[in-house]
């Protein structure tokens, strides 16, 4: 006689962040933030403090039954287990960079925390998918790198404006993504012309910005690849499958954007 042959255990559930694009509006940010400046301990130790936040996403929403109430039941313990690791990163590596960076860059915390704490409330009513969930957390995300530039001793212009652009960034290119989302879903112009809007008036502002010399020739030049991208997702007729392609354009134009950040900020 044989014996009928065990099934395989299903695979543990992933609770790394399933939001991709949430990996580069951290990730690039704090990058260019530590290639500003002169980084040491304190913009080192934020930068763990912002990622260990940024991991305990998805197991704040397993626990708060956001991913279904199988989830919760089946993942909720190693959930909880992984939030408490998290946290006790947050804590330990937050409270480096609160002993030893300067007092600019701890008060320069409060902007990017503030908004986190908004992005919560979006998750917490589930609303983190609408167009302003998304573009407070590009907000949020992106400004994790300001008090890292200052604790790294960029200046704070430069450090407000590669928030600045990096956001506004970010806001164009969610406003194209979901304008093409619309248009395949026929859910009316709306979208598609908040994203002409958005691309062509923030564009143009930072021409006559600098025009006027309120702003330094870095802004509209780091801010191109997003702008050509995004006014290119809006002009021809993408398709929802080219969405991995437009992502990894958006790849392309973000490490664009930190190059040129870098190259024209850093020193400044």
């Amino acid at each position: 006689m044989t014996s009928a042959p065990l099934a395989s255990p299903a695979p543990a559930r992933s609770l790394a962040p399933r939001e991709h694009g949430a990996y580069g509006q951290l990730g690039m940010p704090l990058v260019a933030a530590l290639a500003l400046g002169r980084p040491g301990m304190a913009a080192f130790g934020l930068t763990i403090a912002w990622v260990a936040a940024f991991l305990a996403h998805e197991p704040v929403l397993v626990l708060l039954g956001q991913r279904g109430k199988k989830a919760r039941a089946q993942d909720g313990p190693r959930a909880a287990r992984r939030l408490a690791w998290l946290g006790a990163a947050m804590a330990l590596f937050g409270g480096v960079f609160l002993v030893l960076a300067p007092p600019p860059a701890r008060l320069a915390l409060v902007p990017p925390v503030v908004l986190g704490l908004v992005v919560m409330a979006f998750v917490w009513r589930k609303e983190e998918k609408t167009a302003a969930g998304e573009i407070i957390a590009a907000a949020a995300l992106s400004g994790a790198g300001f008090p890292v530039a200052l604790a790294g001793g960029a200046p704070m212009s430069s450090a407000a404006l590669a928030w600045g652009v990096w956001t506004t960034a970010f806001l164009v290119s969610t406003l194209a993504v979901r304008a093409v989302i619309a248009r395949a879903k026929h859910e009316g112009m709306a979208p598609l012309v908040a994203a002409y809007v958005a691309t062509i008036g923030f564009g143009a502002a930072s021409v006559i910005l600098v025009l006027r010399g309120v702003l330094p020739n870095a802004v509209p030049i780091a801010l191109a690849p997003f702008v050509l991208l995004s006014l290119g997702v809006c002009v021809f007729p993408v398709h929802t499958r080219e969405l991995r392609r437009i992502g990894w354009g958006l790849i392309a134009a973000s490490v664009a954007t930190l190059v040129i950040l870098v190259a024209t900020l850093r020193g400044s």
